[in-house]
């Protein structure tokens, strides 16, 4: 999946070894209203919209890969909601109270609670990440993951030729959206901490794990506009800053478990989808398919 100022497209490599693309039918939230094209808006706008068109995409391309026989349509989404609801269930337990649970059992201190909470949710998000990586499909998912920023290196350095380029260039990527969600989970240890002292100022009293889960839930938001606002500001600088490079090493690390290095046939996918999402033919042999109202 690739995305653009004004568009989102999706290729996906067929069976048959044809290359199938689609224009996302998901109007980002900037379209919507200005304000979410505002400073630290725009950040929680960019992983919200990520998200909604990240599904759509695999959704469709799951579908288009191997279609449904059976079955009505409507049932089909029944079963994907319901899987997504209980998928969301439990990743606010894993990541939500459970980190939080077991900072207070270690000390009463905010900012130690959040920081146990903080290291919790990355080193279980690094174990999560390594062990699905074991799976084959998934180390497909993550070969694909690399096309996507071994093209985009090619595009922003100018190559004619984006799959030739595409295929040496490096599969990590700074401005990736698992860079992104790592900054999200640092920025939220200094933040939530300063949350939480703040409300047992008030209350007079220590606020219990679930009810710190529940007020931290609908505040992230903030946390990923900032952490937004600190990752652009850290690509900028980036090749004079040492700073700036030791701010974006840890994302960097991270991507080695979610990218692996995409060969011709991978960046060949991903080079159709950047040049539907810029507004350009995707090249010869890719066929579109028709967008479902």
């Amino acid at each position: 999946m690739m995305r653009s100022s004004t568009r989102a497209a999706v290729a996906v490599r067929m069976p048959d070894g044809s290359i199938t693309g689609r224009i996302l039918d998901v109007k980002p939230l900037s379209s919507r209203n200005p304000i979410w094209k505002k400073p630290v808006f725009r950040g929680a706008a960019s992983l919200i919209d990520s998200l909604r068109m990240g599904m759509t995409a695999l959704n469709w391309s799951a579908e288009a890969v191997v279609p449904q026989s059976t079955g009505s349509g409507k049932e089909g989404r029944g079963e994907s909601t319901l899987s997504t609801v209980i998928a969301a269930a439990a990743a606010l337990v894993i990541f939500g109270w459970l980190p939080i649970r077991l900072g207070m059992l270690v000390s009463d201190k905010h900012f130690v609670i959040n920081l146990v909470a903080g290291c919790t949710r990355i080193v279980g998000f690094f174990a999560y990440v390594a062990g699905i990586s074991l799976i084959p499909e998934i180390r497909r998912v993550f070969t694909f993951h690399g096309a996507e920023h071994q093209t985009i290196h090619a595009w922003e350095s100018g190559a004619s030729d984006l799959v030739a380029a595409g295929e040496n260039q490096d599969p990590r990527h700074q401005r990736c959206g698992t860079s992104f969600l790592f900054l999200v989970m640092l920025m939220s240890v200094v933040f939530y901490a300063m949350l939480d002292a703040g409300v047992a100022f008030v209350l007079d009293r220590q606020p219990a794990a679930h009810w710190r889960t529940l007020y931290h839930l609908p505040l992230l938001p903030v946390v990923m506009g900032f952490s937004y606002e600190i990752l652009r500001l850290v690509d900028r600088n980036l090749e004079r800053s040492k700073l700036a490079r030791a701010m974006a090493w840890p994302g960097l690390l991270l991507q080695r478990f979610t990218t692996r290095k995409a060969g011709r046939a991978e960046v060949e996918v991903a080079v159709a989808a950047l040049r539907l999402a810029m507004g350009e033919d995707p090249g010869p042999g890719v066929t579109m398919a028709v967008s479902d109202e």
